[in-house]
């Protein structure tokens, strides 16, 4: 490695360890509003600007931090969208999808924006969630390497060492499925290890400890603006990645506040779409040491794997259900209608 690389190296470990404070930080300010109502508070006002008066309502909104999977919530809360709609979104910020949905079952959140697979292990409890949209169709992780690399598929990784957050997490997940679609075996035809994230993750990359990691956003267009590394796999198939997900008696008593956070939700999808540019500053708020042209390709990236009019698909449903049944997770599919209701998603 010459010192060009070394330097280049160096100053990106530098960068992730002060993103991952940044991210610690964002944690340490979610507003843990466990003692709220169950019910989406709410209060007469003019929230609709000219012409319209809607009530203000409060919903308590939970998300996975450390990523931009809830991209599309992550620039309403960041550039006041919601607010000014008439919506105070409550945030709070969880390290695990599980704990998130415990807060979620146990009533301390109104909305959880988490993967499918919560759905569908809470349907499998008895307990009554459903999905109501959803804002980003993938695993969220895709495999990067060196730029030198000779890799130029998942089928060249046979034998080879690689790296995931955490075995047994979602990474973890999506990376079997795409080398099991090459015909790897996941368990017997490479070692997959532990790889954290952020620079824990370069480090292991970039030491050849392993040939390639399951990275996120920002951190995927951080790695390759520096030159010294490229994606090789970004899993193409449908994947009920993230969710809006309550519990249905909830929705049933918050119809309204339900059906105004998906309507803010999609206009907030639509003006991105139309110019990813204007939601770079909203999304520098939540990592603030991402430049912005860097920011900006992550942005589009994400949007890239919104789905059309936030509807969760069959397909990407589907899949997600395989993956559950092939775990032991859940015994048999779960039709389609006892998990997703898209009536209050924007017509």
């Amino acid at each position: 490695m010459n010192k060009t690389k070394i330097s280049m190296a160096s100053l990106l470990v530098l960068m992730m360890v002060v993103l991952g404070a940044c991210g610690n930080g964002n944690n340490a300010n979610s507003s843990g509003n466990s003692a709220a109502p169950s019910e989406a508070s709410s209060n007469s006002g003019n929230a609709g600007g000219a012409g319209s008066t809607q009530e203000n309502v409060t919903i308590r909104v939970g998300l996975v931090g450390g990523g931009m999977t809830p991209l599309i919530a992550q620039i309403g809360i960041n550039d006041g969208s919601y607010e000014k709609a008439g919506i105070t979104v409550k945030e709070e910020d969880f390290s695990s999808g599980a704990d998130m949905v415990q807060a979620l079952v146990g009533g301390s959140l109104d909305i959880a924006l988490g993967s499918y697979e919560h759905v569908l292990r809470q349907q499998k409890n008895g307990l009554g969630v459903k999905a109501y949209g959803e804002i980003f169709n993938g695993g969220g992780y895709a495999l990067v390497v060196k730029k030198d690399a000779p890799y130029q598929s998942l089928a060249d990784l046979k034998g080879k060492t690689l790296a995931v957050t955490k075995v047994g997490s979602l990474s973890d997940t999506v990376l079997r499925e795409g080398l099991k679609e090459v015909g790897i075996d996941g368990n017997k035809d490479v070692q997959i290890i532990n790889g954290g994230s952020g620079a824990t993750m370069l480090a292991a990359i970039e030491s050849g400890k392993t040939a390639g990691g399951m990275t996120s956003e920002p951190t995927i267009s951080q790695m390759v603006a520096t030159g010294n590394y490229r994606v090789l796999y970004d899993p193409p198939y449908d994947f009920a990645g993230i969710v809006v997900m309550a519990k249905t008696d909830w929705v049933d008593k918050n119809q309204d506040a339900m059906r105004r956070f998906l309507q803010i939700s999609s206009e907030i999808n639509d003006r991105a779409q139309q110019d990813p540019a204007s939601a770079v500053t909203a999304m520098q708020k939540a990592f603030n040491q991402i430049p912005a042209d860097v920011m900006q390709t992550a942005v589009k990236n994400q949007l890239a794997k919104v789905p059309e009019g936030l509807k969760v698909t069959e397909a990407g449903a589907k899949k997600v259900s395989d993956i559950e049944i092939e775990q032991g997770v859940i015994s048999e599919e779960i039709p389609f209608d006892k998990t997703v209701d898209l009536s209050l998603l924007p017509q």
